[in-house]
């Protein structure tokens, strides 16, 4: 699955290459520059990129604005080289407020090319995940690494996300980026409150293939500091501002996510549910988790199957009702689910439906209390209705046991069927439209 890398370097042993071997790899440098740094506008995005799922494993953890991509900046060329410093080593910061350990991380790369017939191809080329310490200012990386891995690209689940061509130059320029989700690599613990850097590194020849894409202060805002790069072959051998290398000269921040959980984190969160109303019944569930954080809160009304909860909800139907629920946190714990109980009583109006010249629906108030602005409507749906298809109106107050006429002049023809509704409650009937008479 990989390989381990020691030492500064980070990279595998290979032979010395010759003069002319090297020349023709600064060649490339210099093209990588002049083709894609460059190119941070007037790009054609020929699919629309969305924001990649959250896998289902390990909890998110850092998000560096994934969603901002191409168009909105561009691309960073990140060739990895045995030398360790890279045609260009980018590399942005992240931090946590809790001790928290990296199991996996995401990212967008993509491959240069200038055959178009070849379409969205993927080189294979292995890529490089770098960590690395603060160097204690808060402005780049301090060497030596203190992770480095080589993944094998064959490793790595990935999808073709998109392309732009480069128009403004002969042949047009071909770049195709993929989504990589590489959810294997070694546990690492990461301290809190604590300053970090990450390298994600492409490695091949001959094209300039292996990049992120970039955003932008416009698009997203800037996490922490701004992304640094070390290119010596671009004449910066030393941690460089990314706007130092933008056309733009904006502000730059790379895109990746990382995944993982707390370290220690065994205790599942506590789910609890509470209920306003008898009807409706307004159902709010709210979880807390003594670590790492409520992640997930799933429920499961009445045998319906279970569906994550996102915001309070009402339960109009009267009757007992079953509610089962649990939680799950950012460290993958998973509460036992457990239930309750409620009811939501029959509403305070009965509905009688009468036909004839038009509809009568006749609206009682059979609770023990007047009630006030009570919203109704008569609501008709199939056959031919001319007149009368749908018919509001407010009842001002309506007092213990009082009836209230709501009426609705109907001209159609043919079967209908007919819905009143007065506050939360409804009732339904069928009947036959004949010009003005509803039998």
């Amino acid at each position: 699955m990989f390989i381990y890398n020691n030492g500064i370097s980070g990279g595998p042993s290979m032979k010395t290459k010759s003069i002319k071997r090297e020349a023709v790899v600064l060649l490339l440098a210099a093209l990588m520059v002049f083709s894609s740094v460059t190119v941070l506008a007037n790009t054609n995005i020929s699919s629309t990129p969305a924001k990649p799922v959250e896998p289902t494993r390990d909890p998110l953890v850092w998000d560096n604005n994934i969603l901002y991509h191409g168009a909105l900046g561009g691309i960073i060329v990140a060739i990895y080289h045995p030398d360790g410093t890279g045609t260009g080593m980018p590399a942005d910061d992240f931090q946590f407020t809790t001790e928290t350990q990296i199991t996996g991380v995401f990212w967008q790369g993509g491959y240069f090319q200038t055959e178009s017939a070849q379409g969205n191809k993927d080189y294979g080329w292995p890529w490089h995940i770098i960590f690395w310490n603060d160097d204690g200012n808060g402005d780049h990386p301090a060497d030596p690494p203190i992770y480095n891995e080589t993944f094998q690209n064959a490793s790595i689940p990935h999808t073709f996300w998109y392309n732009y061509t480069r128009t403004d130059v002969t042949p047009p320029r071909q770049y195709y980026v993929f989504n990589y989700t590489l959810m294997d690599i070694p546990v690492i613990t990461f301290e809190a409150n604590k300053k970090y850097w990450i390298s994600i590194i492409g490695e091949g020849l001959p094209f300039p293939q292996s990049c992120w894409v970039r955003h932008n202060e416009s698009y997203g805002g800037i996490l922490l500091h701004e992304s640094m790069i070390r290119a010596p072959a671009w004449a910066y051998p030393d941690w460089t501002a990314m706007h130092v290398l933008a056309p733009d000269g904006l502000n730059h921040d790379l895109n990746f996510q990382l995944f993982g959980g707390t370290p220690g984190d065994t205790t599942p969160p506590v789910t609890h549910c509470s209920y306003d109303g008898t009807n409706p019944v307004t159902v709010t569930i709210t979880a807390t988790d003594d670590m790492s954080g409520v992640n997930h809160t799933y429920y499961n009304l009445d045998a319906g199957g279970y569906v994550e909860y996102t915001a309070p909800f009402q339960v109009t139907v009267p009757g007992n009702h079953t509610m089962w629920c649990y939680s799950v946190d950012k460290a993958g714990n998973q509460e036992i689910p457990h239930y309750c109980n409620f009811t939501v009583t029959q509403p305070a109006i009965g509905i009688t439906i009468k036909k004839g010249l038009g509809i009568t629906a006749v609206i009682k108030n059979t609770g023990t209390t007047t009630l006030t602005n009570i919203s109704w409507n008569i609501k008709l749906t199939g056959g031919i209705i001319i007149l009368g298809k749908n018919k509001p109106g407010t009842i001002a107050t309506l007092a213990p046991a009082a009836t209230y006429n709501a009426k609705d002049f109907v001209l159609g023809f043919g079967k209908t069927n007919i819905v009143v509704t007065a506050g939360s409650a409804s009732a339904n009937a069928t009947g036959i439209v004949v010009i003005i008479i509803v039998l």
